[in-house]
């Protein structure tokens, strides 16, 4: 009873401790950096100018893609059917 004991006080304090390590971490992570005295007063640096040169994909190229996933979808069932039932589809 005692050596179980000490095994698991040790456990707990081993968990206490690795739990309160990440506790700190995960709050020292959360803090903002401090922004030095000098750069308060400068105008932020607007970065690079990105220019947008397409809209996107048309409507029809969704509808293309739509269409064959649903054809390859068909055929993928009909082939299982055909596997698992040869004579099914040819009584119908």
């Amino acid at each position: 009873m005692n050596g179980a004991r000490r095994c698991s006080t040790a456990a707990l304090t081993a968990m206490v401790v690795a739990m309160a390590s990440v506790a700190t971490a995960s709050t020292a992570g959360a803090r903002p950096i401090p922004i030095p005295d000098r750069y308060t007063g400068a105008a932020p640096d607007p970065g690079p100018t990105i220019v947008v040169t397409h809209t996107g994909s048309p409507w029809w190229m969704f509808t293309i893609v739509a269409v064959a996933a649903a054809a390859l979808t068909l055929a993928a069932t009909l082939a299982v059917v055909r596997l698992r039932h040869p004579g099914r589809l040819q009584q119908a």
